[in-house]
């Protein structure tokens, strides 16, 4: 076994190029010595004009400027690779080097060669590892004038491509990643008479037992992989994926069929590797997510090829956990989101999750709590819709502004039944546009505006049941309806400087307070807004007495009776989470103008009932559940538990971020308690952290999650639920997902 180690020790020496593989369906060719060669500057500047439309013969690393004898071949920046069949439109030539000019790339240079009929005989080779002698050469093409000697590169390289006796060999760059840019590797040309070894490279590159490093990998990958390649061949140089999943949906057009694939994970100790592929087994995405060395830093697409991504994570790496689910429900659009339940049944918002709101398709649909069957749904296309369910929970009252079915806009107030999504009772409104609908005890609200440009409205309270009017009301000028739900008491409204309440059955005024005039805009109205109640879909608990901004103050308010049992000051530069009837989580911006545009943040837990701030912390605390003694939360975006009596950090999952670092974009849903365990969306994965400590023990199989722009309150309340018996799980490619608690813990506990 020694010498067996020792042989496969020297046969990695250099850039790991002398570790090698042999593919599948990709054959090495016999070296053919006496070939005639074409001589690349046989096609230099006298063979083109000006203006000339040329094709690419064969795929080509494009560079940023003209090579030449003095050129650094670990340093030629490449981001773009010319495609076979590609037509672009010449600027000029300079000696070997062909230049174009392009509005989507800039200035870009490469090989008359690959233009030239020749190239379109080089042969696609399995990845062969080469000795080179020391006094050999590296080639620009087959036969070119331009050469650099093979100090530059080292003797050891791996052959990609064969044309006659020549070997088109990689060659990487010593910074792939530089000034937010990716660069990529290249391929040059040796002589085979150069070559003094050659061995064919092992295959399974990421398996477990590969001692190929990520790097020579991950180049590999670059220069080999398209748009297109088998998943044939991407297994055979790479090996079994550690995982296999759903993908992602790959139809791009929000209303059409989705469409899936298979998407492939593998996980290395230093980094994993995922690949996407359509349904008929072709590469159409992939993504390395490496752990970054520093501070947290965006992802980034090498070139135009925006599909095929890498991740700088400040985490660890995360394993895949197996765990089947009871069941799951495969919706038509992108992501899920639980809006109310029943004892049978779920009630579900889809939607296509089009940026910053502008969706094409929504929907709202139900489905069979204990088989996941969907039971029906309505589409609301890309018009707005509000949902709202009764106090027994057997029905929902829905309002839309169009109707995707005559392609029109038509204001619809219907009454559903949740077993079996029978309308009971539908209104057409006036409006299709500013109205508000919201509910008080038995009864629908809804506001309606007389004139677009008028702030005259009509405030409308129909029966729940039967839709029939009970009672009518003017506003004129500014106001706002703060009503929360079917569980409110009364209807409130706030209107110059008083808030009233009135008895939803008679219109009569229960009671009303003087509130003062307008201080600051609400910030419960941003649809970016994250904070104040996280409400349970599945068990929502009582609200009547519930924190509102009035006047220049949070007010803690009995809304059955109109008393103020707290308060809190309102602040421009503040935002609060309620974490139960005692405790607000208070994020305070220390600079900018406006809060979401600071860069610095402090927390605060604050105690009602004291009257007083319990401790500080540094940066953005949010997503809050208290357990006993122990605050669960995020800072700035990273999982972390808090001391409830000092504010003491217990614990925070493993990073590299920097304290300036926001990774909050990240979070995609609130905390699941699991037992011993808590459950996260964090990024695209489902992570389960261990309550003790906080270290991290995988993600959940088959569990696509992430955050969608402006949905962030149907995130933070729909995304993740978990009761005594269930954990509910929306996702970002149309699942909506159910585990049995016993099991999925027994499954964690065997880790």
């Amino acid at each position: 076994m020694g010498s067996r180690m020792s042989i496969r020790k020297r046969l990695f020496i250099g850039i790991a190029a002398t570790v090698c593989i042999s593919l599948v369906g990709h054959p090495a060719l016999q070296t053919q010595k006496h070939a005639h060669t074409v001589f690349a500057d046989t096609v230099g500047a006298g063979s083109f004009t000006s203006g000339q439309r040329v094709t690419i013969q064969h795929k080509t690393a494009f560079f940023p400027g003209a090579l030449s004898k003095n050129s650094n071949l670990k340093n030629l920046k490449v981001s773009y690779y010319g495609t076979k069949g590609e037509s672009l439109r010449l600027s000029s030539v300079k000696g070997e080097m062909a230049f174009f000019q392009t509005d989507s790339r800039g200035d870009l240079w490469l090989p008359t060669w690959y233009v030239s009929k020749e190239a379109a005989n080089v042969k696609e080779i399995s990845p062969l590892s080469l000795q080179l002698g020391s006094s050999g050469n590296i080639f620009l093409a087959p036969g070119s004038a331009l050469k650099w000697p093979t100090s530059q590169t080292g003797t050891s390289l791996i052959a990609i491509a064969q044309w006659k006796d020549w070997y088109g060999v990689m060659i990487s760059p010593s910074k792939w990643k530089e000034d937010y840019q990716i660069y990529r590797p290249a391929m040059l040309w040796v002589q085979s008479k150069d070559v003094t070894a050659r061995k064919s490279m092992p295959g399974r590159l990421l398996a477990g037992d590969s001692e190929v490093s990520t790097d020579v990998v991950r180049n590999l990958t670059e220069i080999l992989f398209k748009r297109g390649t088998s998943s044939s061949y991407v297994k055979t140089l790479l090996g079994e994926p550690q995982a296999r999943e759903i993908s992602r949906n790959q139809e791009p057009r929000s209303g059409k069929p989705m469409i899936f694939g298979e998407t492939w994970r593998y996980e290395q100790r230093d980094s994993y590797y995922s690949v996407t592929f359509s349904p008929s087994g072709k590469l159409t995405a992939s993504e390395w997510t490496i752990p970054a060395a520093g501070p947290f830093e965006r992802s980034y697409s090498p070139g135009d090829d925006y599909e095929f991504t890498y991740r700088f994570t400040v985490m660890p790496p995360l394993k895949t956990i197996e765990a089947e689910p009871n069941w799951r429900n495969q919706g038509n659009l992108n992501h899920t989101f639980l809006l109310g339940a029943n004892e049978d049944v779920l009630l579900l918002k889809g939607d296509d999750g089009g940026f910053s709101g502008m969706h094409d398709n929504s929907s709202l649909y139900a489905i069979d709590r204990r088989t996941g069957k969907k039971l029906w749904q309505e589409d609301a296309g890309f018009g707005a819709y509000t949902a709202v369910l009764d106090q027994d929970r057997k029905h929902v009252t829905m309002f839309s502004a169009y109707d995707p079915a005559i392609k029109d806009y038509v204001a619809r107030i219907r009454h559903i039944r949740l077993s079996d999504g029978q309308v009971l009772w539908e209104l057409k409104p006036k409006n299709e546009f500013g109205l508000t609908m919201k509910a008080a005890a038995n009864t629908i609200i809804i506001d309606e505006p007389l004139n677009p440009n008028e702030t005259k409205s009509v405030l409308s309270v129909l029966d729940q049941k039967t839709g029939k009017l009970r009672w009518k009301k003017t506003l004129s000028g500014e106001h706002r309806l703060l009503n929360q739900g079917s569980d409110d008491p009364h209807v409130l409204i706030e209107q110059n400087g008083r808030l009233y309440a009135y008895d939803p059955d008679t219109g009569k005024a229960v009671w009303n307070n003087k509130v003062g005039n307008k201080f600051m805009d609400d910030p419960t109205q941003d649809p970016y807004f994250t904070g104040g109640y996280r409400y349970d879909p599945l068990s929502p608990a009582d609200i009547t007495t519930r924190w509102m901004l009035l006047g220049k103050e949070w007010v803690l308010l009995n809304t059955k009776t109109g008393e103020r049992e707290g308060g809190y000051p309102a602040r421009e530069m503040e935002r609060f989470e309620v974490l139960n009837e005692r405790y607000l989580l208070v994020q305070r911006a220390l600079n900018g103008q406006y809060f979401s545009g600071a860069t610095a943040y402090e927390s605060l837990l604050y105690d009602g009932i004291e009257d007083k701030v319990v401790w500080t912390v540094e940066g953005k605390a949010a997503r809050a559940v208290i357990e006993g003694e122990r605050v669960y939360l995020t800072l700035n975006g990273i999982p972390a538990a808090v001391s409830i009596e000092d504010g003491r950090v217990l614990w925070k999952m493993e990073n590299t971020a920097a304290v300036s670092d926001d990774l909050s974009h990240l979070v995609g849903s609130s905390y699941g308690v699991l037992g011993r365990y808590l459950l996260l969306s964090l990024g695209s994965d489902l992570v389960v952290l261990d309550k003790e400590n906080g270290k991290s023990l995988g993600r959940l199989h088959n569990v696509i999650t992430g955050n969608v722009d402006l949905r962030e309150q149907d995130a933070r309340n729909g995304a993740l639920n978990v009761t005594d018996h269930e954990v509910l799980i929306g996702t970002v490619n149309g699942a909506f997902i159910r585990y049995d608690v016993e099991e999925l813990m027994k499954r964690l506990d065997e880790l």
